[in-house]
């Protein structure tokens, strides 16, 4: 056999190997292999913490893996010492980074964070996406719209009934369509609320406004507020909802409050 066969054999052979390797890992390691950062000798050696990547990597694909790996410390067993150094690394990413797919990942690992401070972060993250251009940017303001739908505070409340009640966009097609996007995701992330505000602006849009997709997604989130299933239809609600049967504001307890004023949500 000669040299360059012997050669090609040894090629194949690494190559199923690596393949095999690949298979058997997951998508995970796949989406490593694809990186631009990829070496051989990175599939041996331990992955570096998700804050020493943050710490020292520029590239958005590694940046945002890393943002999505990063878990509350105080909901784990974690110091306060952690929680502040993982929540000014999300908010850091979620208003200042550069790249939009680290912002959307900071937005979407903050969602799931309980501390009090998230849905100033998340509305702050909803203003700062004008930065980007008006595409990426709406994106981006939809995602942190859908986030404080999960939030479920009063800072969240205010500014989806804000960008709910504001007027049709005058401009370009592709302008009024960002807008009423925005005024979906909204409408959507209402129906996470059981205050009269969210019932009474749900039910105000159903009056005054008469686009289909935004109207069924105001029935939608009223469905999901009060569990009646009724049509799209503002005399229907307005019957319902006015005779005595808005849905009770949640209560949270004595222990409930405690945890609000230690700084976590219910």
């Amino acid at each position: 056999m000669g040299m360059d066969q012997l050669g090609f054999n040894r090629w194949n052979f690494c190559a199923v190997g690596l393949m095999a390797l690949i298979s058997c890992s997951g998508c995970s390691l796949w989406d490593s292999i694809t990186s631009r950062d990829f070496r051989v000798r990175n599939l041996f050696k331990p992955e570096d913490p998700p804050l020493v990547v943050l710490e020292k990597s520029v590239d958005g694909d590694m940046r945002a893996a890393a943002l999505a790996k990063l878990k509350e410390p105080l909901a784990h067993g974690g110091t306060s010492q952690e929680q502040e150094k993982v929540l000014k690394v999300l908010t850091e990413a979620a208003l200042m980074d550069r790249q939009a797919l680290c912002r959307l990942q900071a937005i979407q690992t903050l969602k799931q964070f309980k501390d009090s401070r998230v849905p100033g972060v998340l509305r702050d993250a909803y203003y700062r996406a004008s930065n980007f251009n008006p595409e990426t940017g709406n994106v981006i303001k939809c995602q942190a719209l859908e986030a404080l739908g999960e939030a479920r505070s009063p800072d969240g409340l205010e500014i989806l009934i804000k960008v709910l009640r504001e007027p049709a966009v005058i401009g370009s097609e592709q302008e009024r369509q960002q807008k009423l996007d925005e005024r979906i995701v909204a409408a959507k992330a209402l129906g996470k609320y059981k205050e009269y505000q969210a019932t009474e602006n749900l039910l105000a849009l159903l009056q005054a406004d008469q686009d289909v997709a935004l109207r069924n997604c105001c029935r939608d989130s009223l469905v999901a507020i009060t569990g009646k299933e009724l049509p799209a239809e503002y005399s229907s609600w307005e019957a319902y909802l006015h005779q005595g049967n808005r849905p009770r504001e949640e209560n949270p307890g004595f222990f409930g409050k405690i945890l609000q004023t230690a700084g976590w949500k219910n």
